[in-house]
């Protein structure tokens, strides 16, 4: 029986990990011709599996540290199980490969200019991509993907920093930060923070992130900025949670903007069912939408009166919960 249990197992877990990633490509390789490098360089790319079901251009996802197969991994899995799920759009998933990675993610300059002036334009002539990038990074690659957000808001307009390590070439983030947000005004986008707290890497890198936290919140922001303090995760466990839950915030407009969609479709097949009205109310009302939420709850309320299946005093209940929502 117990070897039959262990070829069970075997099968299982074999399965399971060839289903990982099932909604995305297996990774590209493609080699680009880097001038800014003076070397032949690499990056991954993913597509979703069903990329022409949609004709709108497409997210693109850029990650450093493409040759870190967990880091590759992690991310992988994260995106394809929001998009399985509706919580992020159809993206491209693009990832880079450094000859010499600690020293091109601290320099920042040379990576910068090669992603932005090399590898989006080869992207962009094989995919129709939003004019918008998401980059993602962990550690080092926080640190620099932190960088092109404050350097080039409008092309990295949203950005995925993962427990960063901000004290490199004499903590000067926090001077880029200080001059980007005094010279651009108002940043756009949205930016997602997170660090754990378990080891000594963690406890070493939270004043730096916290600082960093102080001052993108001291002023009113014109951009989305969360912060996660990810409990019982590691410098390195972190990107586990980090990157699924960085994604999902930064696609959270777009997510919210799905649901009303959606709503819409099941308000055509159920015209009368007041519980439709109010997951489109509170989708509008996450989109600031105000006005169009209070009268779509306003209808929810209407339906809700004249369902004849609920008891009295779940319609009461129900009631009050609805008119908070148009109180709030």
């Amino acid at each position: 029986m117990k070897p039959l249990l262990i070829i069970f197992f075997i099968f299982i877990t074999s399965n399971c990990f060839c289903q990982s990633h099932s909604f995305y490509s297996d990774l590209d390789t493609l080699s680009i011709d880097s001038e800014i490098f003076g070397t032949i360089r690499k990056i991954t790319v993913s597509i979703p599996k069903d990329y022409d079901r949609l004709k709108q251009a497409k997210n693109c996802i850029l990650y450093v540290d493409g040759d870190d197969e967990e880091i590759t991994a992690t991310i992988l899995q994260a995106t394809n199980n929001l998009y399985l799920y509706d919580d992020i759009p159809q993206s491209i998933l693009v990832g880079v490969i450094h000859e010499n990675r600690d020293q091109e993610l601290q320099e920042k300059n040379k990576l910068y200019d090669f992603i932005s002036t090399e590898v989006l334009p080869v992207i962009s002539e094989k995919y129709i991509l939003k004019e918008e990038i998401t980059i993602v990074g962990h550690s080092f690659g926080a640190y620099f993907a932190t960088y092109c957000f404050l350097k080039n808001n409008k092309l990295f307009n949203n950005c995925v920093a993962i427990s960063p390590s901000y004290w490199p070439n004499q903590n000067d983030i926090y001077t880029i930060a200080e001059q980007e947000l005094e010279q651009q005004g108002n940043l756009t986008g949205n930016f997602y923070l997170a660090i754990g707290d378990k080891r000594w890497d963690d406890i070493s890198l939270r004043d730096g992130v916290f600082k960093f936290k102080s001052m993108i919140e001291r002023d009113e922001r014109d951009f989305n900025f969360r912060y996660n303090d990810l409990i019982g995760f590691n410098h390195n466990s972190s990107p586990t949670v980090g990157f699924g839950l960085g994604l999902n915030f930064c696609f959270d407009e777009w997510e919210w903007g799905s649901v009303v969609e959606e709503q819409n479709s099941r308000i055509e097949s159920f015209p009368d069912f007041w519980r439709h009205y109010e997951l489109k109310a509170d989708a509008l009302s996450h989109l600031n939408r105000t006005d169009e939420a209070i009268e779509t709850y306003k209808i929810s309320i209407e339906k809700l009166k004249l369902d004849k299946e609920i008891t009295a005093t779940d319609r009461n209940l129900f009631l009050k919960r609805l008119e908070d929502k148009i109180g709030r």
